[in-house]
């Protein structure tokens, strides 16, 4: 922030970013805090962009931002104070302790160790260091708003925040970031199991994709909060990050993953493994011990592999009704049964 927003950066911010998780949090409380600032003030779109440029220079700087943290403080707090040199710096302070508290919010909400973790707790110490007597309670305010799981990882994604209120560039017409453009040595957080370009097989790939979709869920997998869209993005073959909460044992995903992309039916990219997967995708820890699966998770693997087999037929609930699929486990493991004895009789 070179300059303080005035109405019409107030407003642009306002248009382009009313459904950012991250703005909406600021608003939250962003009048109050800016009311607690009685000489330097700090509206909260200004907060707002302030954090997006905070959080893009740790975007890309990853895990070298630590050592630099404190001076990004100090950058910060000096930019500041020259807006007017007349203010009070202990608002001065308590401006940046509130950037850079929205700033670990955010970052908190990252799947990845080193983000919600290693970098959430450095920066907590910067802004403990930072802050004045008797103000750690609005800090604490603004760390407890809820943002949802993943933010930052999608935000990671995005292009980088450019300082500019009105850019044309920072957001598309519903507010939100345009991704950046997928280069050729970027590593795969997806699987590319979808055809696109064949419309008939596209549209059973999606509808397994759906049924693959209620039965992780069922067997508690995934979050029941799963968006399907996010789910849907999965088996793209791109790399981006899904909002996906894995709430089996890692143990079950990894050699979930294994298998999957042994599969013919999933396109092989150079990079993407079952370990890079979990780690990347998912934020777990990869264990591939298959003493750590039962014989029912063995199953549901197996029946997790079938349903994305478009080449198989799923089970009918009666020979009368050849529309109505029958999902049950039973019938569905009957079926990867029947396969298996096939093949051993080949």
């Amino acid at each position: 922030m070179k300059t303080r927003f005035q109405n019409a950066e107030i407003e642009a911010v306002n248009n382009l970013y009313a459904e950012n998780h991250l703005y909406r949090a600021v608003c939250k409380i962003g009048p109050q805090l800016e009311a607690e600032l009685t000489e330097f003030g700090l509206c909260p779109e200004e907060c707002f962009a302030e954090t997006q440029e905070l959080l893009t220079v740790i975007a890309e700087k990853g895990e070298e931002v630590i050592p630099e943290l404190q001076n990004l403080w100090l950058m910060k707090f000096n930019q500041y104070r020259r807006f007017d040199r007349h203010v009070n710096q202990e608002e001065v302070r308590k401006a940046v302790c509130i950037v850079f508290g929205f700033a670990i919010l955010a970052v908190n909400t990252s799947r990845h160790p080193f983000y919600n973790f290693t970098l959430t707790w450095n920066l907590t110490c910067i802004v403990a260091d930072n802050t004045p007597e008797g103000w750690s309670h609005t800090l604490d305010r603004i760390v407890s708003l809820q943002m949802p799981d993943g933010w930052f990882d999608r935000f990671v994604e995005e292009d980088p925040w450019d300082g500019n209120s009105h850019s044309e560039g920072s957001a598309d017409k519903s507010g939100k970031r345009r991704k950046k453009a997928v280069t050729a040595n970027e590593k795969p957080l997806t699987i590319r199991y979808y055809r696109h370009g064949n419309k008939g097989i596209m549209a059973r790939q999606r509808q397994r994709v759906d049924i693959l979709y209620r039965k992780w869920t069922e067997w508690k997998w995934i979050d029941a909060d799963t968006d399907p869209d996010d789910f849907d993005r999965l088996f793209e073959g791109q790399p981006r990050h899904c909002d996906i909460k894995w709430t089996g044992t890692s143990a079950t995903l990894t050699i979930l993953m294994q298998q999957l992309l042994e599969q013919d039916f999933i396109e092989k990219q150079t990079n993407c493994s079952a370990k890079h997967l979990v780690e990347k995708q998912f934020g777990k820890t990869p264990n591939s011990d298959r003493r750590r699966i039962s014989k029912d998770i063995e199953e549901k693997i197996s029946i997790s592999i079938l349903i994305l087999d478009t080449s198989s037929p799923l089970p009918q609930r009666n020979a009368r009704d050849d529309n109505e699929e029958d999902l049950s486990d039973a019938a569905l493991y009957e079926v990867c049964q029947r396969q298996l004895r096939s093949t051993k009789c080949l």
